[in-house]
């Protein structure tokens, strides 16, 4: 194929077009099939019904148009206005419809190469960016191969968008594709990879396409052109009875279609000869040269067949031809293909020669078939003859088709190795991006168990704050007390010295002076707050001076909460001098420190 997206013959069903749009829809449609294709004959009805149409209608009634019916007149004049009024309805996915159908019938319209790119590219760009995939996987798919036609595209590239491409189809499911002719759409991937001879990969997508094509007047082309791949695949394998089978579907329907159109009766008729050609070549080629022979026949009448003054197919004559005199001469049948032989001659001077110009190792075959002829005859000089005629050029055949076929391996494996390259820099970019994330969540997770320990250490902190604070609340209440302890003791001893100057004393007020305010039992309690408060500096003043003694631990204590000389006395129930001897002995032991 030279280019993509011919235009087929559109038949309108008004009937099926009634049931699926309804009454208001079909007279739009009538209308845009008037002679002269007016689309807005009628502008104020045809105009305001198209408006007033919700979008998922007006989305199926822009697919249901026959566009390819209409010339380049009244495809202006109908998409000048629909684009309009879809633009002005926002409708996204009308306008992406209008412009695929544009596309389509660009030839018509003539649309230059840079004005279709621009079409492609735009509606590419507009489907990704309202996240229309169906749409955005068609546009790139026209505009991959519109490059590649341009030879703007390396086979390469292509070879790996078609492997994409029917991955996201396959994805997003091939039935989402129907309205934009999923069949053709995989006969160009398929047909790319048939040429390039990679028949596994061909037959896996033009099977696919099978399924989805109708066959129609409308889907003919695609019809019996994917039907047509398909057998010559199961051909060239030599899977004959797979291949007979997709020759028959083709023979079937060619019979079957019916149309008014005498062209595409032509057509019919052709493919039904070629059907009938090749069907008798796999026969022949299994040794069925009886059937072989009928289908040759048939197939030979077909294309010859001259219908209303038509001119002949002469290249389709000729190629059935090839199969009808070989399958003659293993019947024995020399008069037959004799006569038939001489038809082919008859052919090329009609022609002038220019058949065998365009492909001239199709004659080899003849003249195999002369010199088998000739052998027949017992006329070996003829035959020796025609065989060396044949000869070099069946050598310079080999050597063409091995050239083609080693350029067609080294595509293929350039493809190959261009998609592994692609894969590899994909499974590097896919490592690099784990490698990120597997940074970002370790750092998230570090973050997160940093911010856990931040938490639990400031819980530990305001606690830790809280129990000192609560330390130092019940040191300063046990300090009041033992102060408010201290001046009762310093009172009563007071009031004692008073009874002994007017010659009283009291037994008691004497033993409650001398009794000790810091029993052991406050100690143990008092030294258990203190060292909350002030830790482990009980444990340090031992520690620099080892030979303190219990007493001395006491009153270190009792000054670091800044108690005076007496308050001291009372608490430890000593007097003052005590005090006074115990801090000359510390002082004697630190000396030295």
């Amino acid at each position: 194929m030279n280019h993509i997206c011919d235009a087929s013959v559109y038949r309108i069903d008004y009937k099926a077009k009634m049931k699926q749009h309804g009454p208001a829809s079909v007279l739009i449609l009538m209308l845009l099939c008037m002679p002269g294709g007016s689309f807005f004959a009628q502008e104020v009805f045809g105009e305001a019904a198209f408006r007033n149409m919700p979008d998922a209608e007006r989305f199926r009634f822009v697919h249901s148009i026959p566009f390819p019916e209409m010339d380049s007149a009244a495809l202006t004049k109908a998409f000048g206005p629909m684009f309009e009024i879809a633009a002005e309805k926002n409708d996204r996915r009308s306008l992406l419809a209008l412009q695929y159908h544009k596309f389509q019938e660009r030839r018509k319209l003539k649309l230059t190469e840079k004005t279709t790119w621009e079409l492609l590219s735009d509606m590419e760009a507009e489907a990704r960016k309202v996240g229309f995939n169906i749409e955005k996987t068609v546009a790139h798919h026209f505009a991959v191969f519109e490059q590649f036609y341009q030879k703007k595209l390396p086979h390469e590239q292509l070879y790996v968008e078609i492997l994409r491409e029917f991955e996201r189809m396959e994805a997003l499911g091939f039935e989402q594709f129907r309205e934009y002719d999923i069949a053709r759409i995989l006969f160009h991937s398929g047909s790319f990879m048939f040429n390039l001879e990679d028949f596994e990969k061909a037959l896996q997508y033009l099977t696919v396409a099978e399924r989805f094509i109708q066959p129609t007047e409308p889907g003919r082309h695609t019809y019996t052109l994917v039907l047509n791949h398909i057998q010559t695949i199961f051909q060239r394998q030599k899977n004959y009875p797979k291949g007979i089978e997709y020759a028959q579907k083709i023979l079937q329907f060619s019979r079957a279609l019916q149309t008014n159109s005498a062209e595409i009766r032509r057509q019919c008729r052709i493919w039904q000869g070629i059907a009938s050609i090749d069907i008798a070549s796999m026969l022949v080629e299994q040794g069925n040269f009886a059937e072989g022979e009928n289908y040759a026949n048939e197939g030979y009448k077909l294309v010859k067949a001259d219908e209303h003054g038509a001119k002949p197919d002469l290249w389709a004559e000729y190629d059935a031809l090839q199969v009808l005199i070989s399958t003659k001469l293993e019947l024995g049948k020399r008069d037959e293909a004799a006569d038939l032989l001489h038809r082919v001659d008859e052919i090329n001077e009609k022609a002038g020669g220019s058949l065998t110009e365009n492909n001239y190792f199709k004659h080899i075959r003849f003249y195999q078939s002369y010199a088998r002829l000739y052998e027949m005859k017992g006329d070996y000089a003829a035959a020796i003859r025609y065989t060396n005629l044949a000869r070099p050029l069946q050598d310079s055949l080999n050597r063409r088709n091995d050239a083609r076929k080693f350029e067609r391996i080294q595509q293929r494996l350039a493809a190959e190795k261009y998609t592994e390259q692609l894969q590899l820099v994909e499974k590097e970019k896919q490592l690099q991006t784990w490698l990120r994330n597997a940074a970002i969540v370790i750092l998230l997770l570090v973050l997160a168990l940093a911010y856990v320990h931040f938490r639990r250490l400031q819980h530990n902190r305001r606690q830790k704050e809280a129990e000192l604070q609560a330390a130092r609340n019940d040191l300063e209440s046990l300090t009041r007390v033992f102060r408010e302890k201290s001046e009762l003791s310093e009172n009563l001893r007071l009031e004692n010295e008073k009874l002994s100057r007017h010659g009283e004393r009291s037994e008691y007020l004497e033993q409650l002076t001398r009794a000790t305010i810091l029993t052991d039992d406050d100690w143990m309690k008092f030294r258990a707050v203190f060292e909350k408060v002030h830790p482990e500096f009980i444990i340090r003043q031992k520690e620099q001076f080892p030979d303190l003694t219990p007493a001395e631990t006491r009153l270190l204590a009792l000054e670091k909460l800044d108690l005076s000389t007496q308050e001291m006395a009372n608490m430890l129930g000593v007097n003052k001098n005590t005090i006074h001897q115990t801090r000359l002995r510390m002082r004697r032991k630190t000396a030295g420190v």
